[in-house]
């Protein structure tokens, strides 16, 4: 029980604490490396690198935490002897002699008896391959089961005993999501759960490697060895099982670690103050929008009446009086032409077709007009002007035409 709140405040301040220490070297071998300030704590950026690096230390967390758990299991009775589960009675046999010629109590004294009577009880009992067959699941209380003599008897108090957990612990997620804030992570730690359990289940029910030679209590079938029996061959399916309830635990509080941190816009919020974070953003938008209304209104009034002015300003008439009436139409005839060519303008610009085609063909052409106009005045103004005209040549033009 110690262990289990030692690791909960474990799980709870050690994360954040190394983090913090963590990013703080990182970022001071960065600024020393690349030569540049280290990211604002308020930036994205800084953001990025914090989840970054409590991923890496949670990861880290979680393989000390695996490899921790794996070696406070206590040793089976096959590792006791130096031997696979899968040997036979003979090889037991020969092992146990070993042990006892190197452990009994006249060699190594009266600490050591305990350890060899515990062996030399486990030993008798295995010798019944069905006792060896509950052995190998549900670990030594199957040899103070003394009331069971069948393997259907054994499986069913193995199963019985094993049930207590799960239902232990399915009563704590469900009263931890009843009491908690909703959350996604709920969904996790259920699915993790019932993996849980399929694993756990399915280990209990498969053939096991220590059934030899097969008997008329277990079916021939042949066994296919899991991760964990690769990672640690000589355990059997009762340690395994004490290992998953260790991973369940690290990795249900895992979750409820990293997810907040690695995927902020999965989690939700108080929806009181979410309710109260919408009402402020649409009241800030209410008064945004009447802003922008205004300053629309103030620039369409001095739109109008620039147009109102120019022809009172600038007309020779403008003294003669005119009726306001014809004022207004006036006005509204000019505005309205000005927004329809506008209007037509935009919407040629805009369309995509043969009108635009045509519209970009006129655009160009104009545009070519223009540049070879200025290019043929340029060409004129630098052509040598015309000599002027000389009094003797008006003189002879004027008598030629008296003499006509």
């Amino acid at each position: 029980m110690s262990a289990a709140l030692f690791r909960i405040v474990g799980w709870s301040y050690l994360p954040d604490f190394a983090t913090k220490q963590a990013l703080r070297v990182i970022h001071r071998i960065y600024s020393s490396i690349f030569h540049r300030p280290p990211p604002d704590p308020r930036t994205p950026t800084y953001a990025l690198h914090y989840r970054l690096t409590f991923a890496t230390v949670v990861l880290c967390y979680l393989i000390y935490n695996f490899l921790d758990a794996s070696g406070r299991i206590t040793s089976n009775f096959y590792e006791l002897l130096g031997v696979y589960p899968n040997s036979n009675d003979a090889t037991l046999k020969t092992a146990f002699r070993g042990f006892a010629r190197k452990y009994h109590p006249d060699r190594v004294g009266p600490s050591g008896e305990a350890l060899f009577i515990e062996v030399r009880d486990a030993f008798e009992a295995l010798k019944n391959p069905v006792v060896r067959f509950a052995y190998d699941r549900f670990g030594p209380d199957v040899l103070q089961w003394k009331e069971c003599t069948t393997m259907r008897e054994y499986l069913r108090r193995g199963l019985l005993s094993s049930s207590l957990y799960h239902i232990m612990t399915g009563a704590g997620l469900i009263l931890f999501s009843a009491i908690g804030k909703p959350s996604p992570i709920a969904a996790w730690r259920y699915l993790l759960f019932l993996c849980l359990f399929a694993s756990e289940l399915y280990l209990l029910l498969a053939p096991s490697p220590s059934t030899s030679p097969p008997s008329t209590f277990v079916d021939a079938a042949a066994s296919h060895a899991t991760i964990l029996d690769v990672v640690f061959p000589k355990r059997i399916v009762y340690q395994h099982i004490l290992l998953l309830h260790q991973v369940f635990f690290f990795l249900s509080v895992a979750l409820s670690r990293v997810a907040p941190v690695l995927f902020p816009s999965l989690m939700q919020g108080d929806p009181i103050m979410d309710q109260q974070i919408v009402r402020a953003m649409a009241e800030r938008l209410g008064a945004l929008a009447k802003n922008t209304e205004r300053e629309l209104s103030i620039m369409l009034d001095t739109e109008l009446l620039a147009i109102h002015e120019t022809p009172m300003v600038t007309s020779e008439l403008s003294t003669l009086p005119r009726p306001r009436e014809l004022l207004k139409s006036d006005i509204m005839h000019a505005l309205t032409m000005e927004m329809e060519d506008v209007a037509v303008e935009n919407k040629l610009k805009s369309e995509v077709g043969p009108v635009k085609t045509a519209w970009d063909f006129a655009v160009d052409k104009e545009m070519k007009k223009r540049v070879q106009g200025r290019r043929l005045q340029e060409i004129a103004d630098q052509l040598p002007s015309p000599p002027p005209e000389t009094g003797q040549g008006k003189i002879h033009i004027r008598a030629r035409s008296l003499s006509l």
